[in-house]
């Protein structure tokens, strides 16, 4: 017998995918400095189950990392709005229908390479059923 993915899961694997389908380069970890940018890192993940007799619904917080040169304010803005777009038409993971219920982003310099970067954070909160 297969056992159910858990939805935490199952939105973790449908963020990801919605960022590589938008041509991206994404990882579930914090690749080295060297890596090409931009890129996505699909992050942390903060949830809240809720169990009746007959199912589970719950919210789940996913946050997604942008990062891109300093010099490129325009694409990765371009970039944030894609990946909400996309949040926002998720309808359905594998067992699990979820909505958007907030989403919230923000780009921020950050300096821990030898050239700048711009780092937006996408935080998006949906409820699944």
């Amino acid at each position: 017998m297969e056992q159910l993915m858990s939805p935490q899961l199952q939105v973790f694997n449908a963020v990801y995918a919605i960022a590589e389908r938008l041509g991206y380069d994404a990882y579930d970890y914090l690749p080295a400095a060297d890596a090409q940018l931009p890129f996505v890192y699909v992050g942390e993940q903060f949830d809240n189950d809720l169990r009746t007799k007959t199912s589970i619904y719950g919210r789940v917080q996913q946050r997604v990392h942008i990062y891109h040169s300093y010099k490129k304010r325009r694409e990765i803005t371009t970039m944030i709005d894609n990946l909400k777009r996309e949040f926002r038409n998720l309808k359905r993971t594998k067992n699990f229908y979820v909505t958007v219920k907030n989403i919230n982003g923000q780009i921020i310099t950050d300096n821990s390479t030898a050239e700048p970067l711009l780092h937006g954070i996408i935080e998006v909160e949906f409820q699944f059923h």
